[in-house]
């Protein structure tokens, strides 16, 4: 009995040895010049903006270019991401579901999972409490959005669509990849097409969007950061082969501003204002489209992105032909 006693003494040690060695990781690096965004927690050294935190974070929204469309989709794939010092790979997936052909749809969609790799001078610089662990896997956010056709392009009226989306908390803010609290933005789309006969283009498609950007901060007095977003776009043509190209960002009030109060002018920056640019390449069909996209950042998003996706149209055709 004793040296059983013994042996489980021993046994517990090691792992009050084990544990005292992992609280400790987080304090291997230099805190003493950190500022306090808010909240009692490790997060409260986090500031929650786009410049500041993962890929995946607070995503500049995607355009509808003003059609609901008939087809209902689900779509899944990969997306890669890279800048010095911040390797990252997420799952994605969507479910697009047409409640009413041409008039509304709703959207559900998110990152399932995100593998990543951080050094810690990206995580000193981004004020991240937990040292470099290697290789990690996190869930990832999940998103509703609707959508809803207003105006069908007609004579000199354009197509024009009202969407809303809504982001849960399912992402942990545990290394910065998400902001584990909730964000908003309503928008309208405005897009019309110019159709040709030759033998390169079918048709031209231009389009913008605009709306409200919130998402909820960590800071106590400063519950939120919101702003305007703004995106142009054009879309090209061929049978079934699409070039899109998007333009724009959002731009937040700086809801941090404040703490250079406290930390002194200039010791706080926004990194809320990413201004983004997205190339994407998709061929569709009856049942499958496929497409591969590179998107960069000229402010406050500094990641070069590539996604690759394939989805699959539901519609009653395909459902009839199988039987």
């Amino acid at each position: 009995m004793l040296k059983i006693s013994i042996t489980m003494l021993k046994y517990g040690s090691f792992i009050l040895f084990l544990i005292s060695i992992s609280l400790c990781q987080a304090q291997n690096r230099d805190q003493s010049n950190w500022i306090d965004f808010g909240s009692s927690h490790s997060s409260k050294w986090l500031q929650i903006a786009p410049g500041k935190m993962g890929p995946n974070a607070l995503p500049v929204p995607k355009l509808d270019y003003a059609r609901v469309g008939t087809k209902s989709k689900l779509e899944t794939g990969a997306h890669f991401h890279f800048m010095p010092g911040d390797t990252a790979i997420n799952s994605h997936f969507s479910w697009y579901w047409n409640i009413a052909p041409g008039r509304a749809a709703v959207e559900i969609w998110g990152q399932p999972s995100e593998t990543f790799r951080m050094t810690n001078d990206i995580r000193d610089e981004r004020q991240i409490f937990y040292d470099d662990e290697g290789w990690t896997t996190q869930i990832g956010d999940l998103y509703i959005s609707t959508f809803i056709q207003i105006i069908e392009q007609h004579r000199f009226l354009p197509d024009l669509t009202i969407s809303y989306t809504h982001k849960t908390t399912t992402g942990s803010n545990y290394h910065a990849r998400y902001t584990d609290a909730a964000l908003d933005y309503y928008c309208f789309a405005l897009g019309r097409s110019f159709f040709f006969e030759n033998p390169f283009i079918d048709e031209i498609r231009i389009a913008a969007m605009a709306g409200f950007y919130v998402w909820q901060v960590n800071k106590v007095e400063m519950a939120q950061d919101e702003g305007p977003v703004v995106i142009a776009a054009l879309q090209i043509r061929k049978q079934n082969w699409n070039i899109f190209n998007e333009f724009g960002g959002y731009s937040g009030y700086d809801a941090y501003n404040h703490l250079n109060n406290v930390y002194g002018e200039g010791s706080v920056q926004g990194h809320n204002d990413p201004l983004i640019y997205r190339l994407r390449l998709e061929k569709t069909g009856q049942r499958f489209n496929f497409s591969a996209e590179y998107q960069t950042g000229f402010r406050d998003y500094r990641y070069q992105t590539f996604r690759l996706g394939v989805s699959y149209n539901i519609t009653p055709q395909n459902f009839l032909n199988q039987n």
